[in-house]
């Protein structure tokens, strides 16, 4: 109950969520910081963000989580009055119907109607909730049972919704606020609103300008993939990098790897892979893995940092599952050959099995190793049921490629005199 931000709130949120600058989100922390300590009840709202992590405030910034305390500052917050705390624990799911019996508000309504008056005077966070309580359905949590039975399905309500919320984000844009771009390319990308191509990417454009990160590489991507505009991309991904997000290394990374938009460039590829690798992306920990795995460029052969490399991008939470594959089938056959890790045919299977499934996507120069290995697991029997058939298929495989071990195997047996295509060992 509020009615505005207090000018040192109003000043932390421009420092904090639209600067992208580590210095000037600092500074704004320790507004909040003390705004907080000092009993205002949004700066402890905007405090509790900042704990939330990276869906909440953007990494770079370096803030602490810690998701205990965020919380106690969140109920702090709605206790004290404040509208947009109101708004953020209903959209964590941590409004509990206590919580609603302590805040000095009449209503969710009367919460809402605070921070839509400020956003229709044009604050840009506010713009930004406005938009999310429609974008999210929390509008029929605060409009209740009635307003929810107008709508016969999801699809029903969105399209309702979806307009208003594009509304509000865009305004927001305007604003100097880019955190919605998300949600609103999900609404351009629905159809269920009139945005068109044109003004898509006259926003996605103006906020990578405005020097928003994660924007200026998803803008890059954007412009590779609709477009095929490798120079403009690369330009992007530079720029994402300069600005602080070092993730976005891995698409120049792989820029150096193909010579895209720029001149092709391996050990300039393993550079900005390892920069990106070493802030937990696990494609560019799997690329990593992958060049000390074949040795590569400048980079020589070391097992022990491709298995190091590898198992660190296997196991990331954030792995998808074509890099997870991909990995396996590394892992696999270091396992299996005892390099660079212990050697465990039980362990080593477990990860080959998984690269099995996607055999015929193996890339040169790794196909013929994981041949080899899922051929030497079926026809000894390590690590897996024996099946010499299956495994002298393998092995067939590999040597169709060229492998000399592959036939060297593939000599410790030989077919039945009782049936054609039946192998026994020698």
């Amino acid at each position: 109950m509020n009615g505005k931000y207090s000018p040192e709130v109003t000043e932390a949120i421009d420092l904090i969520w639209k600067s992208y600058d580590k210095e000037k989100m600092a500074k704004g922390y320790e507004l909040l910081s003390k705004a907080s300590e000092a009993g205002d009840a949004d700066a402890k709202c905007y405090l509790a963000r900042c704990l939330m992590g990276e869906e909440y405030v953007w990494s770079g910034g370096g803030f602490p989580i810690d998701e205990d305390r965020a919380l106690s500052l969140l109920k702090e917050s709605v206790r004290g009055g404040s509208a947009s705390g109101v708004l953020c624990a209903m959209r964590n799911s941590n409004l509990t119907p206590g919580l609603v019996k302590d805040m000095p508000f009449a209503s969710l309504r009367e919460a809402f109607d605070e921070i839509k008056w400020q956003a229709d005077n044009g604050d840009a966070f506010c713009l930004y909730m406005v938009g999310n309580v429609m974008f999210w359905g929390d509008h029929l949590t605060i409009e209740g049972k009635e307003e929810a039975e107008r709508f016969d399905s999801v699809e029903d309500y969105n399209g309702f919704a979806y307009p208003i919320a594009a509304d509000y984000y865009e305004r927001s844009f305007e604003a100097g606020l880019s955190a919605a771009f998300g949600n609103y390319r999900s609404i351009y990308e629905s159809g269920l609103s009139d945005i068109d191509n044109e003004r898509f990417e006259e926003y996605f454009g103006m906020l990578a300008d405005n020097g928003d990160p994660l924007l200026c590489n998803d803008y890059g991507k954007y412009l590779e993939d609709e477009y095929g505009d490798e120079n403009q991309a690369f330009e992007y991904y530079m720029k994402a990098v300069e600005k602080g997000d070092l993730k976005s290394a891995y698409n120049i990374g792989t820029c150096y790897g193909r010579g895209a938009g720029v001149e092709k460039n391996t050990d300039k590829a393993f550079d900005y892979y390892m920069i990106a690798a070493r802030e937990g992306h696990p494609m560019a920990q799997f690329q990593i893995g992958n060049f000390y795995f074949e040795g590569r460029g400048n980079v020589k052969r070391d097992p022990a940092e491709a298995f190091r490399w590898l198992s660190a991008a296997y196991d990331n939470p954030e792995c998808g599952e074509h890099t997870k594959w991909e990995c396996a089938a590394e892992i696999g056959v270091l396992r299996q050959n005892g390099e660079g890790t212990y050697q465990n045919d039980v362990i080593a299977f477990g990860y080959l099995s998984q690269a099995e499934e996607h055999v015929d996507d193996l890339w040169d120069p790794i196909d013929i190793p994981v041949l080899i290995a899922l051929g030497t697991a079926y026809a000894f029997g390590r690590g897996t049921e024996t099946d010499i058939e299956r495994g002298i298929g393998y092995l067939d495989r590999a040597i169709e490629y060229g492998s000399e071990k592959a036939e060297t195997l593939k000599g410790k047996f030989k077919k039945s005199f009782f049936g054609l295509g039946k192998w026994t060992r020698k």
